[in-house]
């Protein structure tokens, strides 16, 4: 399934941002509304399909715990089993990069240690904060991608060799991208995407037309559990 495809406007959280800069960040969240209504207008006039909004944020939502816990529980396992269990596990729940990511950190995660990943609650609605169409040779929509902002708490729980147990809970606001083919209504979970600079503008800045880059994006992405940049109000 397509993997993250630009790096697309996510509306920063304005208390965090100078006063000075708010009218500018207003403005962006609307521009960033009127894209959206777009994408959403030509989903519904090219596709003839409902939107099914309440659907694809509880499918999504299942399919980012599927995620965590299959990664968990891979840890857990042999090292030889654990690229095989992740493969199997995940296939049609996330992307081929997503899964490369978890096969990678799973390799080099402790033999002597276990890990146990725990959902505890989701603190907001989910909600959608980027809708774009992705279109066919005829620029007809054929597939959507959008960005889902959650935010929730969740538990890690370690134990290592001397069964030492260290528990850490985490309250955590992410924006979890997917990627849906609406005519077979099956959607993937492709990667995670930081939410914009306060300097950033909604139109993408990524060159997509350098393979390169393009790669080395969507790896970046993929990669669900990289430390998420400081953004510094100005």
């Amino acid at each position: 399934m397509i993997a993250v495809l630009g790096d697309f406007y996510v509306p920063p959280k304005m208390f965090k941002a100078s006063m000075k800069i708010w009218h500018k960040l207003i403005l962006r969240r609307i521009g960033n509304f009127f894209i959206n209504t777009y994408g959403i207008i030509k989903y519904k006039r090219e596709t003839d399909l409902n939107l099914k909004f309440n659907d694809w944020k509880e499918i999504g939502m299942e399919k980012f715990v599927q995620t965590n816990k299959v990664f968990s529980a891979a840890c857990n396992k042999p090292v030889n089993q654990r690229s095989s269990f992740i493969k199997s596990q995940l296939d049609n729940i996330a992307g081929d990069l997503v899964i490369q990511n978890l096969i990678k950190r799973a390799a080099s995660f402790p033999s002597n240690t276990k890990i146990d990943w725990e959902l505890l609650s989701v603190e907001t609605n989910p909600k959608i904060v980027t809708f774009i169409c992705l279109p066919d040779a005829n620029d007809l929509a054929t597939y959507v991608q959008f960005t889902m902002n959650v935010t929730t708490k969740q538990k890690v729980t370690l134990t290592d060799a001397n069964k030492k147990v260290t528990t850490k809970e985490t309250t955590a606001s992410e924006n979890l991208v997917y990627t849906m083919d609406p005519f077979a209504d099956e959607l993937v979970f492709v990667g995670t995407v930081f939410e914009s600079s306060f300097e950033k503008g909604i139109q993408p800045e990524l060159n997509r037309n350098n393979p390169k880059i393009m790669s080395q994006f969507q790896r970046a992405c993929a990669d669900i559990y990289r430390s998420a940049p400081a953004i510094e109000g100005k």
